[in-house]
């Protein structure tokens, strides 16, 4: 009986630890859940990539005479340029700074830092006190510039920029053949449309391999994987939709009348058109850069997202020369590892094998009883 008595405590206590064990881990995951936003991103207003838009989440306010200010750092570290004082509204941070020159942000910067500085007009002067900071590797923000900036080298535009051109090439050919009157102009038109695909767009979209080439020398950036896997697909689209247009030209200059020719044109200008602006396939009422969804617009945003600064607290690792990231609170490296869903999941099936062997000393120790 005492044997029991003692096999039935053993099994609540273990009871007891699978309830503390599975808690905890449900409270962990929430926690992991509600990491704060805290990123700038580069988009284009009225030039490519002039703004600068910082949102930031959980921000704690500064002591008096001090206030957080945004800096944009060159590749080698000369240039330094001030985006602006970070007010701080409710713990958050929604700062939008547009480049007084025009000039393009991803071209010339590959950090972003935010520092504590003294109360009043910003200056050139960055005091050196970092609170949080991000770094784009070299050798990504040297295949986003390829997509958005130069290439080949020398040229005055990206890969994306090109295949958008060349795509509102084609388009514009494709519009003179659906307005010419005779065979021979719908003909002319319709081959300069199919020129342009055939010289031009299929080797743009070729070259959105940028995107995959940044993916690979940040092999562990989530940031940088997500955003490049979303230009795979649409350039997956891009391909399928600029071929199956180049076919249907093919079926329109076969026609021997004009008003046959422009039926079939009809639906190469809708490829062209879903290559260039996307479709929205599942009508949600946005164009994604998914699979179905996306063209070289949405690729272009996607371009701008892999050179996302997502800021850490801390000043810029000197480990790893150019590959590092902000350095990390005092006991980030532990947390994220207790964050991280396998350290989740290894506690409760620990917890659970626990209640298992529990049950089973029960178990036999009635059957010693029993025999007893």
């Amino acid at each position: 009986m005492s044997i029991n008595r003692l096999a039935t405590k053993v099994a609540v206590f273990l009871a007891l630890v699978m309830s503390l064990v599975f808690t905890t881990s449900i409270a962990v995951a929430q926690e992991a859940s509600s990491v704060p936003t805290r990123t700038a991103v580069i988009s284009d207003t009225n030039l490519p990539g002039v703004t600068l838009t910082v949102t930031m989440e959980q921000v704690a306010i500064q002591e008096a005479g001090k206030q957080l200010e945004g800096w944009l750092i060159s590749d080698d570290g000369s240039t330094k340029l001030n985006v602006g004082i970070l007010s701080i509204e409710s713990g958050s941070v929604s700062h939008t700074y547009t480049s007084k020159t025009g000039e393009n942000l991803i071209a010339g910067y590959n950090k972003f830092v935010i520092t504590v500085e003294p109360s009043g007009i910003p200056d050139d002067e960055i005091s050196g006190v970092y609170a949080y900071s991000h770094r784009v590797p070299l050798d990504v923000i040297t295949h986003v510039r390829h997509l958005l900036v130069e290439y080949p080298s020398g040229s005055e535009t990206g890969v994306v920029t090109d295949l958008q051109n060349s795509l509102s090439t084609a388009i514009a050919h494709i519009n003179k053949a659906m307005d010419a009157s005779t065979l021979a102009d719908v003909t002319t038109n319709a081959n300069n449309a199919k020129d342009a695909i055939d010289s031009s767009v299929l080797t743009d979209v070729a070259n959105l391999e940028h995107a995959a080439y940044a993916a690979s020398e940040a092999p562990s950036d989530a940031t940088v994987a997500e955003h490049a896997a979303n230009i795979a697909a649409t350039q997956s689209n891009i391909t399928t939709w600029a071929t199956a247009a180049a076919t249907q030209i093919g079926v329109a200059t076969s026609k021997t009348t004009a008003q046959n020719a422009k039926i079939q044109l009809t639906s190469a200008l809708g490829y062209l058109e879903s290559a260039l602006s996307g479709v929205d396939a599942n009508a949600d009422g946005t164009i994604a850069a998914t699979l179905n969804e996306g063209g070289a617009n949405q690729a272009y945003v996607e371009a701008q997202a892999i050179a996302t600064y997502t800021l850490s607290e801390g000043e810029l690792s000197e480990v790893g020369g150019d590959l590092g990231l902000g350095l990390p609170s005092t006991g980030d490296a532990y947390a994220s590892y207790l964050l991280s869903s396998h350290s989740i999941s290894l506690g409760l099936i620990f917890a659970a094998l626990m209640v298992i062997g529990g049950g089973i000393l029960v178990m036999r120790t009635r059957r010693v009883g029993s025999t007893e």
